[in-house]
């Protein structure tokens, strides 16, 4: 009896992960698609706001990013997304592309005293003079239904808020004391947390509760995943996030403890998905949330990557190069990473537990 259910949970877990294979495969595929047919096009961007080489290979690294996004979304309620749907998706991650670019540009002149607090229209006039971040904030104000709009500015001003507050900015002409763990944790969940639930409310689903800690938790564990992989830029840039600031104190160790603990967190709420009481959201079956779960893992595995690449830096009588590019930074463009990524997915597929069945 005992192998019998030994072989029915392997089984479960190779099916789960094959579907999660056919979800990412495909939905990309739709994607490369959509991109070259309609992309851009469909920002209905005026002739003054045109786009350099730059600006379009940015967006379409933040489009593919967003798609990976939507590929969970859409496993784990079981049907891609509608026509409506994806254009409000190209218009957010345009969107997330230029705000980003904003901050990181407008943070160092910004001497005006103003307090966004809640205000990003006020923080684009000031900050983008072509007002392409504007165009495709009002663009979605006006394909989003009016019942949804005032779920998509509250996570839309908790995205803003945490990034213009600019607490994990070090400035060396400024002595104050930077933040500890506890406080960058905090700060990486919200951005993440709240990053992952703006675009979720973009699709024309219910949204239980359950499903929203489980979204939260995969933010979080998206934007560690993300420092995780910027800490050499992140450093370079004066940036201060939890893994950098693990890192200078020689505690790596305790990062992969940490970011284990978080893991493990999201494997339980994903799993509170089928048994989430209550009448405002049918309950996810198995297959569907333990492919939503696998496809989310994908990043997980890059991560842990990186990871054992420190971990294996960190070993070397003078520890850790934190400013030596070439030790720290994973290129996955070199075929020896992109193996060792290979088989961290393929690990994840058995590591990831299926709880409940």
């Amino acid at each position: 009896m005992r192998k019998a259910r030994l072989l029915f949970v392997f089984l479960h877990k190779i099916l789960a992960f094959l579907n999660a294979c056919f979800w990412l495969l495909a939905g990309f595929l739709r994607a490369i698609r959509y991109d070259r047919r309609h992309a851009l096009t469909e920002l209905g961007m005026p002739s003054s706001m045109y786009l350099n080489s730059a600006e379009k290979r940015r967006m379409k690294h933040y489009y593919y990013g967003t798609t990976y996004l939507s590929v969970v979304f859409c496993s784990l309620r079981g049907r891609w997304r509608t026509q409506r749907e994806r254009f409000l998706f190209i218009h957010l991650s345009a969107l997330a592309c230029f705000f980003d670019d904003l901050t990181d540009a407008f943070r160092h002149g910004d001497n005006s005293g103003t307090t966004w607090k809640d205000n990003p229209e006020a923080y684009g006039q000031s900050a983008d003079p072509r007002g392409i971040a504007l165009h495709c904030l009002h663009r979605i104000y006006q394909y989003l239904p009016p019942a949804d709009l005032p779920v998509f500015k509250n996570w839309m001003h908790r995205v803003f808020n945490v990034e213009t507050t600019d607490r994990q900015h070090r400035t060396p002409a400024v002595q104050q004391p930077e933040p500890d763990a506890d406080v960058l944790w905090q700060l990486t969940a919200e951005k993440g947390g709240c990053s992952v639930l703006l675009f979720r409310c973009v699709l024309a689903h219910p949204l239980s509760r359950a499903e929203q800690e489980a979204l939260w938790q995969w933010g979080a564990v998206v934007q560690l995943c993300d420092d995780i992989f910027d800490v050499w830029f992140d450093r370079r840039d004066g940036i201060l996030t939890l893994p950098l600031l693990l890192m200078e104190q020689g505690e790596t160790a305790r990062l992969e403890a940490f970011f284990g603990q978080q893991t493990e967190i999201l494997y339980a709420c994903f799993a509170r998905l089928r048994r989430s009481a209550g009448g405002d959201v049918p309950l996810y079956s198995s297959v569907r949330t333990n492919t939503a779960l696998h496809a989310a893992c994908f990043l997980v595995s890059l991560a842990s990557v990186c990871l054992r690449h420190y971990k294996k830096l960190a070993l070397q009588p003078c520890g850790l190069p934190l400013d030596d590019r070439r030790q720290m930074v994973v290129d996955m463009e070199r075929w020896d990473n992109r193996l060792h990524a290979a088989l961290a997915v393929c690990r994840q597929a058995f590591i990831v537990k299926n709880d409940g069945l």
